[in-house]
């Protein structure tokens, strides 16, 4: 990285208090992990503790817990807004109407907060947790898993705040890698040495780690399989067909077919036998009507203020006995069109109280049928295997839906078979851009929804597809702006 731009510690707290108040006094305002940071740092206890915090960060309304999820969703072809109950959400629909400019950004600026502070608090781990007092082997566990979250926040910062590496590959512009509790980088590094570098840390973390118990449960924090699992979804996303190929086939040979959900096992609950990782949410940490549950589903109080497009009630209705159709609920139109996956776990008050799902094993089938498609070994063949051994799991009538298409075609049909199985998982306005392909939403689909009919059809190269970043930030660090904005 060439110029890299340090700048004093101050500016992190302007960065991090920024969510906390809007009146003058917030330069003065200290972020929470430098407030307790002379309490942690000695002791890999309290380190663990401050781990386990930075699982609640990651799961905020501002980033996994509703913003990249739900942006997913609404930016891509197959959901979209009805009246809201909270009416207008206005930052929200400059999402699905792509209106996004670097000062009217939807949920840009939260999002950009959210994942900077969580980097900050693992930095602390990891500049910390050599020197701490305690256990060795836990003092290892904490540092794997500290590196791994750090490594899968940049690569969601970068697919979210970065042209896809399709357009202009390792030259384009990345994200600032802030890899210190002490320093801050305000200068974008390349895509490249992005890349790069989260690949890196989850690398570094597999060196470390433990292997899997797949104790009930355990798979609400990072381990060997979920980190294995990321790593082929990054290398997808580089369009790395061979080295996706090789991390998929590192998950299957510890899951495998016969821990995929079927016809009478497809329930969308915690921890279920395809659960690679996962968010925990419960009572403490939940962010209720802020939370994924509540934004698809208006029962229960619930805002239900995203529900599927025609379009994708179709996709999903052609497999015969498809499990999947049973997400579809009755929506705030008096129709069938919501997709109700994330459910309220029973027993519990309030809203989205359910865990949220970062990778399953559906998707591993789904990646390596794609890199096999694109040339990895096996190749078409090979994707075939991969992508009908998820669809039968999927129909009562396998003769029927199997797949048997070869090269274009065959990638279209596993393009198709993730919007069905991941919807709503935070892939769909993404699998679009980083394969190049454009956004083309029926007009339609789209009626009363205040969407200028000029802005349904994106362009997969377009800056609208992904965020600006904040003006605020621009202001206060002289970070360039993203090209295009």
């Amino acid at each position: 990285m060439k110029s890299i731009q340090y700048i004093k510690t101050g500016l992190l707290v302007v960065v991090l208090a920024f969510q906390q108040s809007c009146n003058e006094d917030v330069l003065t305002q200290t972020p929470d992990h430098v407030i307790s940071e002379s309490l942690v740092i000695n002791s890999v206890d309290k380190l663990q503790d401050l781990l386990t915090g930075s699982y609640s960060e990651i799961s905020d309304g501002s980033y996994l817990g509703r913003t990249l999820y739900k942006r997913a969703a609404v930016k891509g072809t197959d959901f979209r807004f009805v009246k809201t109950t909270f009416n207008p959400r206005d930052y929200e629909q400059t999402e699905y109407r792509y209106e996004e400019s670097s000062n009217n950004n939807g949920g840009a600026e939260s999002m950009w907060l959210q994942c900077f502070k969580a980097i900050g608090n693992l930095n602390l781990i990891l500049d910390n947790i050599e020197t701490a007092e305690g256990n060795d082997s836990e003092r290892q566990q904490i540092k794997a898993q500290a590196l791994a979250l750090r490594g899968m926040i940049y690569f969601d910062l970068t697919r979210t705040f970065a042209y896809p590496w399709i357009q202009e590959g390792a030259s384009a512009q990345g994200v600032p890698l802030n890899l210190s509790s002490t320093e801050i980088i305000t200068e974008r590094s390349s895509l490249g040495e992005t890349y790069n570098q989260i690949i890196s840390d989850l690398n570094s973390a597999l060196d470390i780690i433990e292997e899997n118990t797949w104790a009930q449960g355990s798979t609400k924090y990072i381990t060997k399989t979920g980190i294995n699992a990321l790593l082929a979804r990054i290398y997808l996303y580089q369009q790395d067909w061979e080295s996706a190929l090789t991390y998929c086939k590192e998950v299957l040979s510890v899951k495998n077919e016969v821990d995929l959900m079927g016809i009478d096992t497809y329930i969308f609950d915690d921890y279920t036998t395809e659960s690679l990782f996962e968010l925990s949410i419960t009572t403490d940490n939940s962010v209720g009507s802020n939370g994924l549950g509540a934004q698809f589903d208006f029962r229960e109080g619930g805002q239900g203020d995203v529900i599927a497009t025609q379009t994708f009630v179709d996709l999903m209705q052609a497999y015969e006995g498809d499990p999947r159709t049973s997400l579809l609920l009755e929506d705030k139109e008096g129709t069938n069109a919501a997709f109700v996956k994330y459910i309220n776990r029973s027993g519990d008050g309030g809203l989205s109280i359910h865990n949220i799902p970062i990778i399953r094993l559906s998707e591993i089938y789904l990646t390596a049928a794609e890199a096999c498609a694109n040339g990895a070994t096996g190749g078409d063949a090979r994707a075939l295997v991969y992508l009908n051994t998820l669809i039968s799991k999927r129909t009562t009538n396998l003769e029927a839906s199997q797949a048997t298409e070869n090269g274009n075609a065959l990638k279209e049909r596993i393009a198709e078979e993730r919007r069905r199985e991941l919807a709503l998982e935070g892939h769909a306005i993404y699998d679009y851009i980083r394969t190049g392909k454009d956004i083309n939403r029926p007009e339609s689909d789209h009626v009363n929804t205040g969407v200028n009919v000029n802005n349904l059809n994106v362009a997969a190269t377009s800056a609208k597809t992904i965020y600006p970043i904040p003006a605020s930030e621009i202001e206060a660090s002289g970070m360039q702006q993203t090209k295009g904005y």
